[in-house]
C-alpha cells in the first residue's frame, strides 16, 4: 500500500503543468496585490501554477505574491528585483 501511495505521489509531481491554475484562484491572488505591478507578475509567475496549497507554490510565485503585500510601486519593483525576477 506505501508503495502505492508513493507512486501515486510522484505521478502527480513529475506530471507537466497540465493543471495550472484556474482563472478564479488567479484573479484572487491578484486581486490582493496593492500595486498593478505586483498584479502583473502574479499573472506571469503564477498562471502556470499546479500548487493546490499556497505553501507549496514555486519560488517565484512566492515572490510575486509577496510582492503584492508592498504598499508602493517602488518597494515590489524593490522586492521582485531582490528575487531576480
Amino acid at each position: 500500500m506505501k508503495k502505492l501511495i508513493k507512486i501515486v505521489l510522484i505521478i502527480l509531481f513529475i506530471q507537466p503543468t497540465a493543471f495550472a491554475m484556474d482563472r478564479d484562484k488567479l484573479n484572487k491572488l491578484k486581486s490582493k496585490a496593492k500595486t498593478n505591478v505586483a498584479s502583473w507578475a502574479i499573472e506571469d509567475y503564477c498562471a502556470g501554477e499546479e500548487a493546490i496549497f499556497q505553501i507549496s507554490y514555486g519560488w517565484a510565485c512566492k515572490c510575486a505574491i509577496k510582492a503584492g503585500k508592498a504598499n508602493n510601486r517602488s518597494a515590489a519593483n524593490d522586492i521582485l528585483d531582490d528575487c531576480g525576477l
